[in-house]
């Protein structure tokens, strides 16, 4: 007989407890972090609940008593990403029963009429999960995504899905297939892919996805990833050549977003990606009349606190560096004290590198004059050297330009391992930020004015 781990929540009384609990009896058959755990949903991202240890027979369960009826989520590794999770329904006293082997689930021994039809669904969507979701493992692109797309859509919508006889389920679960449809199509448009869609490739199903229609409401709020894809939501109509796909700005991604609620946690999810102190203040200035529950402003207090850390911890000396420029002049750091230097490292192949260009130049025009170097360097390898000497001059690019051959010293002084990178130094060659706002952030130009400053 199998040993099976459980993990035991919200333990008031005991006669309680077991009145209302929820039993989830489980094998995990499939690769794992150590811990299979319990999720709740909470404003369209994972909260962890519990956790249990797999055994030896790879056996594991929980007994809890759900907060409210509802989905709730079963999986393992981080709460960012959707790999490895399985959303099922709960209420008082259910039993689950399953078995999680590599490609999917499984229902086995007594389970709820919800979640019998939860599994179909699952089953119903899972080659586009497969090509979607776990992207890394299929190597999918548009090309064979787009046609599957439209003939589980077309599946879907000639299908009747009969009553499980619980109206507030049958109700919320309509609304979680619109969801997780649209999920499997957003990962595939918002992760790495060796090819992209034009605007002329967008299908039926794409082009017919109205962002407004998700943003009246908190419905995404009550989807396990709902924020995650509302980004890629909101930028479906640019994508398909209907405004400026460039345009990140918290005032752009709000336009549109008719619930409250849904506005604080746009706001939240811009803040998350907020690199200084200065860009936090800017933004709550304008924005901060959007938080308005109590969960948000328990996070956005957190954000604040841990921006106005790193600003006290910043003032570390500067490491130099020394590389040729586009003439074979040596530069380095270090010769640029009195000035605050913004170091921007970028490579010729970098698409995210080549989008900060335009940015940068429209920063550098405007800080003309002020006590600001812009210092770009080249971690192209040295065979592409002419190409990133044809390059500066193609594009006209300003300030001083390096070339570092590879991921050569600087990597290593500051950890980059992934580009663009921008840092900040004062006049005084001290460290500001090794980790600065992109120039397509306004924050970075606050950041810069501070410094020049003081």
């Amino acid at each position: 007989m199998k040993k099976l781990q459980l993990c035991l929540v919200a333990l008031l009384s005991l006669p309680a407890f077991l009145h209302a609990q929820v039993t989830v009896s489980g094998e995990w058959l499939r690769r794992h972090d150590g811990n299979v755990k319990l999720y709740r949903i909470e404003h369209g991202r994972l909260e962890e609940v519990a956790a249990s240890k797999p055994g030896t027979d790879s056996a594991f369960g929980f007994y809890f008593k759900p907060e409210r009826e509802g989905f709730y989520v079963i999986g393992t590794g981080s709460t960012f990403t959707p790999q490895d999770k399985y959303t099922f329904y709960f209420r008082k006293k259910d039993q689950l029963n399953l078995k999680v082997v590599d490609t999917t689930y499984v229902l086995t021994g007594q389970n709820s009429p919800e979640n019998q039809a939860v599994e179909k669904w699952h089953n119903t969507v899972l080659p586009l999960e497969r090509k979607g979701i776990y992207f890394s493992m299929s190597r999918s692109t548009y090309v064979d995504f787009f046609p599957l797309l439209e003939k589980i859509h077309a599946q879907v919508r000639q299908t009747k899905y009969p009553s499980t006889g619980n109206k507030t389920f049958d109700a919320e679960f309509a609304v979680y297939r619109e969801m997780d449809l649209l999920f499997c199509a957003s990962e595939l448009l918002s992760t790495p892919r060796s090819v992209h869609p034009s605007a002329a490739d967008y299908t039926a199903y794409l082009k017919g996805i109205n962002p407004s229609y998700f943003t009246a409401d908190t419905r995404l709020l009550r989807y396990p990833q709902g924020m995650r894809m509302m980004r890629t939501i909101q930028a479906l109509p640019a994508r398909m050549g209907h405004g400026d796909p460039r345009d990140y700005s918290l005032e752009a991604r709000l336009k549109g977003v008719e619930n409250d609620t849904l506005k604080g946690e746009v706001v939240l999810q811009h803040a998350a990606g907020l690199k200084t102190y200065l860009g936090y203040t800017d933004m709550s200035k304008d924005y901060g009349k959007y938080i308005l529950t109590r969960d948000q402003s328990i996070r956005a207090k957190a954000f604040e606190t841990e921006l106005a850390k790193k600003a006290t911890a910043a003032g570390g000396k500067a490491v130099n560096f020394t590389y040729p420029d586009a003439n074979g002049k040596n530069v380095s750091l270090s010769d640029f004290k009195g000035k605050v230097v913004l170091v921007d490292v970028w490579a010729t192949w970098c698409g995210p590198c080549k989008g900060e260009i335009p940015h940068l130049k429209k920063l550098e025009k405007e800080m003309h004059g002020q006590d600001v170097l812009f210092l770009s360097v080249s971690v192209d390898e040295l065979k592409d050297h002419q190409k990133w000497k044809d390059f500066i001059k193609s594009e006209e690019l300003g300030g001083v330009q390096l070339f570092a051959s590879g991921w050569s010293d600087i990597a290593k002084f500051y950890n980059i391992k992934g580009i663009p990178r921008f840092m900040v130094f004062d006049k005084q060659g001290n460290i500001v930020s090794t980790d600065a706002p992109r120039p397509s952030n306004k924050e970075l130009k606050l950041l810069l004015e501070s410094e020049v400053k003081k």
